[in-house]
């Protein structure tokens, strides 16, 4: 019987020495952060670098500026999911800013007349038949993006539509984080984001 109890005794020692301890994880996702800087102020780097043309070049260039579309699908691809909205804010803050650097940049969109609604009026339109027919364009500002794990790398040209020769070219990366979707469910820093159950 004795030995009987100090077996018991040397087992229930040992279950507690060979227990491990719990690890405490974290079920708290760190909060959110945008990325430094705005879009804008990403594309700004885009600018300056396309400012700086190559070969004769006059001021009375006309430039337009067309969508940044996915590089690996150039037939139909505008940036989605968490990035919608991306392609067309490239084109529209690079056509700011060349205007702003005092380019003779042009709105090709530009409608014959002003349609109206009864909520929004508006002149632009992607409506080809409601365009004019001649469109005087010396220049184009086109590129691609590219979806990295981190960022979408931006490559941008400024293109002579008479002979095709690249004036000017640039690149960058833009951070994945710099816009919000209204996806359910998004992928930030390495971790999941629910924004509804």
């Amino acid at each position: 019987m004795r030995l009987l109890l100090c077996l018991f005794i040397v087992s229930l020692t040992a279950c507690t020495t060979t227990e491990e301890e719990m690890t405490v994880v974290s079920t708290q996702a760190p909060a959110p952060k945008l990325a430094p800087y705005t879009l804008h102020q990403y594309v700004g780097d885009i600018s300056a670098q396309l400012s700086k043309v190559q070969g004769s070049f006059k001021n009375s260039s006309r430039i337009a500026v067309t969508s940044f579309l996915m590089a690996d699908a150039i037939n139909n691809g505008l940036a989605d999911g968490q990035m919608a909205g991306l392609s067309q804010q490239v084109q529209e803050s690079i056509l700011t800013q060349f205007t702003q650097l005092g380019y003779n940049t042009i709105e090709y969109r530009l409608e014959h007349t002003v349609n109206l609604s009864s909520n929004y009026d508006s002149i632009l339109s992607r409506d080809i038949s409601q365009l004019r027919q001649r469109q005087n364009i010396d220049y184009v500002i086109t590129g691609t993006l590219t979806r990295q794990q981190h960022a979408y790398i931006v490559n941008a040209r400024m293109i002579n539509v008479q002979d095709l020769h690249i004036v000017s070219a640039a690149t960058t990366e833009i951070p994945i984080n710099v816009m919000w979707s209204s996806e359910k469910i998004q992928q930030r820093d390495g971790y999941i984001y629910r924004s509804e159950y």
